[in-house]
């Protein structure tokens, strides 16, 4: 049972996440340490946010969870999901070998039914 694996993962993303939160936080104030706190919050929101995404649609997919239960479709998307990592992580922890094509086919479900 790989996904397993995913959803530590999943919790790893999270906990880091909220020690890089904490961490701005005790820097905020602080002039000379002003770079380092802009640098750890890009490296929150544009690397951590972004793989924690990816690894929660991963998870869910190989769950078997519908895509429009996993993401909210009433919000415009700002950023679209990075689906090469979603796929890299489906391979990875998957049972079967899957393409990019039946990660599509699984969003785009949601399209067709609505």
């Amino acid at each position: 049972m790989r996904s397993l694996e995913l959803k530590i993962k999943l919790k790893t993303l999270a906990a880091e996440a909220k020690f890089i939160r904490r961490e701005e936080l005790r820097l905020k104030g602080n002039m000379k340490r002003d770079a380092y706190r802009e640098h750890l919050y890009l490296h929150r929101i544009n690397v951590v946010r972004r793989e924690a995404r990816a690894t929660h649609l991963a998870y869910q997919f190989l769950r078997g969870i519908p895509y429009e239960q996993v993401e909210n479709h009433a919000l415009p998307l700002v950023r679209p999901p990075r689906w090469d990592r979603v796929l890299t992580m489906v391979q990875k922890y998957g049972d079967k070998p899957l393409t990019l094509d039946d990660l599509k086919a699984w969003r785009e479900k949601t399209a067709k039914a609505a």
